[in-house]
């Protein structure tokens, strides 16, 4: 398994049949996928689990990511 990346920026666009998902990690790779809404509902949900834990805390550079719109 290859190290992790960090996410600089992401982008959800509506398409035929689902949703374009394109993130971009710090050193400039960009990474485009397809989901269903079915996917999109489930990756939301597991979102909001992992945002109500209580016990989650963020780095100050975890915080940032999303702040920024994709170029």
């Amino acid at each position: 398994m290859s190290a992790m990346k960090i996410l600089a920026h992401i982008r959800t666009e509506e398409v035929p049949g689902g949703y374009q998902i394109t993130m971009e990690t710090d050193d400039g790779q960009v990474i485009r996928v397809f989901a269903t809404e079915n996917q999109v509902s489930d990756l939301a949900d597991e979102l909001d689990e992992l945002l109500d834990d209580d016990e989650v805390e963020f780095t100050p550079e975890q915080k940032h990511v999303g702040e920024e719109q994709l170029s």
